[in-house]
């Protein structure tokens, strides 16, 4: 039953679930005082199906049409609204508990003395005891990250109506002792857009294709790595629930991705573990799993893993920024992610794991009941998944005092450890916008700021009011110390000599990606400041009267590129300068934004200025020499399967108001290009996957077979026509090996990763600022690195520029690298003529999960030179 909360904080759900429960099962729905009178909604009575049934896949509006039910006549479980998805869904959340903590007044309780002791602050050991002994687990449990990753979702159905229901001494433990966040679906999208797919062609031949898009908007698979940087709406609204509302104690987080032939891994992970975790989460990991995989094996469900694929190193998932919040963040994958059934033929597996040599066959210390094989059902995974699930749950009730009281303990050690040890990020350093959105990335997971009222020094280092200041005495001082500081990655090997493969990154601080400057101070800095809830673009400047010539606006700011976007679009011309040009705010560099001085062009300037606080210069005398800047027609290379590297692509343009079109690979069969584009950009992918696309009869036809021969001979004719082609990472291998008589090559291509290997870490370059490319950067950037090229000219040199290459020594920043001797001194960009056109080989992930704001001007100066055909 739905109770008001907070105000803001429970949106009724009633209007936007009625349409998808229908008359039929809500007419039939009556409020039971006791749910053991056995009248709650069955899921099989809404969906219409038993959940987890063979080649049945239920969409995200049936299973939130199903929980609408249960919540109508449980006051076991509430649903609240916690906000709209990318693509415009409501995104729900339930919380089961016995109905007297569901009371308004004990769910504000229980949610506060979470909070008070997450954060640690204002209590002694003592107050600290008395709040953990009255106050309940707060335990998260989510399903669906990985829409096709379909028994998660499946699952969660049929698990809220057996904890809500059931009537054993365990579930009335649970309900009493814990309060469960229980989300049904972190990736709404694209459950619906999975199912769909399944649904509409089971039994057919594409009965078990992929989904052949990104199945959630911009993200696609990668929705599982935004959780430090909340770029997605979809992260955006589960992490205020857990680091601004609830702060539960552990969070446990589902997936379908199990070491074959394994049915399951579960925690412990295998090393490494990052240092910044504390230990007390990383034995908390470990019990939690044991409790998991003792119970499996009790229910006679054998073939539970782990210490496979996955460790603790990387910061950035649903399951791991948890652990640099003092909070028990774990994952399990189950196999078989597919309603159709299969037969798993034991004489095909495989003899070890992949990791540490352990025998599939074989009892062992992290294997103890191996997988005999058998037909395998989409039920069997759920039924792994609730099983666990219940394990848990249980863990979290039977010591409900020790996790909360643990979670007070490493928070109150954070901020002993933290000591005078603060990050300083000066408010003059020209970017500062830039600098307002990485503290709003530190605000969304709850990192304290404080911003300074007065100016300060620190040793010999003076600092303006306005700057910011993140102290290591805090709460969640891991979470600081980790996104503040390198990466140092410890070099694991393979068996055979080949590197060990981290899960995910290696390497991500945050200032290196975004290109802020951030001093680390160990002093005490007394000043006078407030707390920063929200940063605010910082306050727009405008020219004291009308300049004798023009507007300017800083090229080294990235949101100067957005108010140029903005005001070509309001028919405002714009130009840039060649050179650096003179400024009623100094000298400023080649490449600065002129819009003409004139009444209606200050009130437009003013307006963007206002919107994304710039500073904009006043600029007496005409330059010696402009290029006009007009809005470029963009086309964006989208190949059909889903790549990530697009989905962040498109997210960046948009959030910098760059128009674009996708650009499919019939669209590329059938040319005619320069008459639809001036630029086009292939994002992150090799030549085969652009060339050959999905596999012919893997899915229909109209998805199938890439760009072809054709495709390609017709983007190198775009080129030579006087088109702009923009390669991000690996695609530079397209014009490379294609268009023939390239006069760039790849050095590290056919290298083995023993000899090269940079498995997402961030490195550093040497810039030229002075080139169209380049216009706006330092002479020292950070880029992103996944194992990118290096490029040598090996034809015509005055055909080629290389205006950002890596320096001769010192080039990792952050993460792991092996072979810097094989890169060294070789470029990262390389910008070449071909034809009456040009090819910008970008040779780093620089718009990389749109978390690489330093590197962003390399793709949006790209774009523009689009423009000057």
């Amino acid at each position: 039953m739905r109770r008001k909360l907070q105000a803001g904080l429970v949106v009724p759900l009633v209007a936007a679930l009625a349409a998808v429960v229908g008359p039929s099962a809500s007419g039939s729905l009556t409020q039971a005082s006791d749910p053991r009178e056995d009248n709650l909604p069955t899921p099989a009575s809404v969906l219409g199906f038993e959940p987890c049934t063979d080649y049945k896949l239920a969409t995200y509006e049936q299973i939130t049409g199903y929980f609408g039910a249960l919540d109508k006549a449980s006051d076991r479980l509430q649903m609240m609204n916690i906000g709209k998805t990318s693509e415009g869904r409501d995104q729900v959340l339930g919380i089961v508990s016995a109905p007297d903590n569901l009371t308004p007044d004990n769910l504000k309780k229980y949610r506060d003395i979470a909070e008070r002791l997450a954060h640690a602050r204002g209590l002694t050991d003592a107050q600290a005891k008395d709040l953990a002994a009255e106050g309940k687990t707060v335990a998260w449990v989510d399903f669906g990250i990985h829409s096709t990753e379909v028994a998660p979702t499946q699952t969660a159905p049929k698990f809220a109506y057996d904890l809500v229901r059931s009537e054993t001494a365990e579930a009335k433990s649970i309900r009493d002792n814990v309060i469960t966040l229980f989300n049904p679906n972190v990736n709404p999208d694209g459950t619906t857009h999975v199912s769909k797919w399944y649904m509409d062609h089971v039994g057919g031949p594409y009965q078990d294709s992929s989904y052949p898009e990104l199945y959630q908007k911009y993200a696609g698979h990668d929705d599982n790595r935004d959780w430090f940087m909340f770029n997605l709406q979809e992260t955006r609204n589960q992490g205020n629930v857990l680091w601004h509302q609830w702060y539960p104690q552990m969070v446990y987080n589902t997936h379908q991705t199990a070491a074959y032939p394994a049915r399951i891994f579960i925690p412990p992970f295998k090393d490494p573990s990052n240092p910044n975790i504390p230990a007390e989460v990383i034995r908390g990991i470990n019990l939690m799993g044991d409790a998991m995989t003792q119970r499996l094996d009790r229910e006679g469900k054998v073939g539970a893993v782990s210490r496979q694929q996955y460790d603790q190193w990387w910061n950035g998932g649903l399951r791991s920024v948890p652990a640099f919040h003092n909070q028990i963040g774990l994952l399990s994958e189950t196999a078989h992610a597919s309603a159709t059934p299969k037969f798993e033929d034991p004489a095909k597996f495989p003899k070890e794991f992949p990791y540490q040599g352990v025998s599939t066959s074989e009892p062992s210390a992290f294997y103890p009941s191996p997988y005999k094989g058998g037909w395998w059902h989409l039920k069997d995974s759920c039924s792994y998944i609730e099983s666990t699930g219940w394990a848990y749950l249980n863990t979290a009730a039977t010591d409900r005092e020790g996790w909360l009281y643990g979670a007070y303990r490493m928070g109150k050690q954070a901020i002993e450890a933290g000591g005078n040890v603060a990050y300083v990020i000066p408010a003059d350093q020209t970017d500062f916008a830039t600098a307002a959105k990485m503290v709003n990335v530190l605000r969304w997971g709850d990192v304290e700021v404080e911003q300074a009222e007065k100016a300060f020094s620190v040793g010999d280092r003076s600092y303006p009011a306005g700057s910011y200041i993140v102290r290591e005495a805090q709460p969640f001082r891991p979470y600081v110390t980790d996104l503040f500081n390198p990466q140092t990655y410890p070099d694991r090997r393979n068996p055979d000599g080949t590197p060990e493969r981290p899960y995910d990154m290696a390497g991500w601080t945050l200032p290196y990606q975004m290109g802020v400057d951030v001093d680390k101070v160990d002093a005490r800095i007394d000043v006078p400041s407030r707390q920063v809830t929200w940063a605010n673009v910082p306050a727009p400047r405008m020219p004291s009267s009308t300049p004798g010539y023009a507007y300017a606006l800083d090229p080294r700011v990235n949101d100067s590129y957005t108010a140029a976007m903005n005001l070509l679009r309001s028919n405002e011309k714009v130009t840039r300068t060649t050179e650096a040009v003179q400024t009623d705010q100094g000298s400023w560099p080649a490449g600065t934004f002129l819009v003409p001085a004139g009444r209606s062009s200050e009130a437009k300037v003013r307006g963007q200025a206002r919107g994304l606080g710039l500073t904009v210069a006043g600029v007496d005398t005409a330059p010696a020499k402009t290029v006009p800047v007009t809005r470029p027609r963009v086309g964006l290379y989208h190949g059909w399967g889903g790549n990530s590297d697009e989905g962040w692509t498109r997210y960046v343009l948009e959030q910098f108001r760059f128009p674009y079109a996708q650009v499919h690979d019939a669209d590329v069969r059938a040319g005619s290009l320069a008459d639809k584009y001036d630029v086009l950009v292939l994002p992150d992918a090799t030549y085969s996957r652009m060339l050959n696309g999905l596999r012919a009869g893997s899915l229909p036809a109209e998805y199938t077979g890439g760009m072809t021969a054709a495709g390609v001979a017709n983007l190198k004719k775009f080129v030579e026509d006087g088109g702009t082609l923009v390669t991000v990472n690996d695609a530079a291998q397209l014009p490379i090996q294609a268009f023939g008589d390239f006069p760039v090559t790849d050095v590290t291509e056919g290298v083995p990763s023993t000899k090269y290997y940079s498995p997402g870490s961030v490195v550093a370059t040497n810039v030229q600022p002075t080139t169209p490319v380049t216009w706006g950067l330092p002479e020292k950037l950070d880029a992103y690195s996944s194992t990118s090229p290096a490029f040598t000219v090996t034809g015509d040199a005055g055909s080629v520029s290389t205006p950002v290459t890596y320096p001769q020594e010192k080039i990792l920043r952050s993460g792991w690298l092996l072979g810097e001797d094989l890169i060294a001194g070789k470029a990262a960009v390389a910008d070449v003529t071909y034809g009456k056109g040009r090819v910008v080989l970008l040779g780093t992930s620089v718009q990389h999960r749109a978390q690489a704001h330093g590197s962003y001007k390399l793709l949006f100066n790209s774009l523009l030179l689009g423009g000057e055909r």
